[in-house]
């Protein structure tokens, strides 16, 4: 059997250029993901539009969730947020398409929000009934909610150690 030369990163970049097949699969994968983000993208909209009102330019609820500098990774916002908790807790409350709600949920995992953050995170763990978003409010609270408090809810420890599993 013949070894082949071994290509580089440019080489098959190149090559998948030119594939038909990966063309059209690279097509349609594109064509869902827009799909997939035009299902809650009014939902970003709303939720951008009231931060913009606070003085928070971010175009995405994760964009709270992604606020540090990254060497490589362009940020649309970096910094703190804290002026935005009491939005994020109201919109916490309402229903959102899961993948917003997450970013809700992932925005308000901070240490610093306050009896506010982690009791609006515990009365939404309370009621949560799918197992995933149970377990990022388990994570959320594991950071917002001082531990003292924490230990009165062996529900969230048992959560959070399935890691989404129960």
């Amino acid at each position: 059997m013949a070894s082949r030369k071994p290509m580089t990163a440019k080489e098959l970049l190149d090559a998948l250029a030119t594939d038909p097949e990966y063309l059209e699969l690279r097509a349609r994968k594109d064509a869902e993901l827009a799909a997939f983000v035009a299902e809650f993208a009014h939902e970003e909209r709303m939720i951008a539009g009231e931060a913009k009102a606070l003085g928070y330019g971010i175009s995405s609820v994760w964009d709270f969730v992604n606020n540090t500098p990254h060497p490589v990774l362009e940020r649309t916002f970096i910094g703190a947020y804290d002026r935005a908790y009491p939005m994020l807790i109201r919109h916490l409350q309402v229903p959102h398409h899961p993948r917003v709600r997450e970013g809700i949920i992932r925005a308000l995992t901070v240490r610093d929000g306050g009896e506010a953050v982690w009791q609006a995170l515990h009365q939404e763990f309370i009621r949560e009934p799918d197992k995933e978003l149970r377990w990022v409010l388990a994570n959320a609270l594991k950071v917002a909610m001082p531990c003292r408090k924490r230990v009165k809810f062996p529900d969230l420890a048992h959560v959070y150690k399935s890691g989404g599993a129960l």
